[in-house]
C-alpha cells in the first residue's frame, strides 16, 4: 500500500510539473482564439447587412 501511495505521488508531481511547464503555450493560444472571435464579432458587426442577404432569418 505504501509502494502505490508513493508511487502515486511521484505520478502526480510529475503531471504537475508538465503543466507548470505548458502554461505559457496554453496561455499563448489562449489569447490568439480570443483575438481570432473578436475579430470575428467585428466583421460580423462591420458586415451585417451582407450577411444577413446571404444568411436570411
Amino acid at each position: 500500500m505504501f509502494t502505490a501511495a508513493l508511487t502515486v505521488s511521484r505520478a502526480q508531481e510529475a503531471t504537475v510539473e508538465r503543466i507548470q511547464a505548458s502554461a505559457p503555450a496554453v496561455k499563448k493560444w489562449g489569447g490568439a482564439v480570443l483575438v481570432a472571435v473578436g475579430v470575428w464579432f467585428v466583421s460580423l458587426a462591420v458586415f451585417a447587412d451582407f450577411f444577413a442577404e446571404i444568411f436570411p432569418v
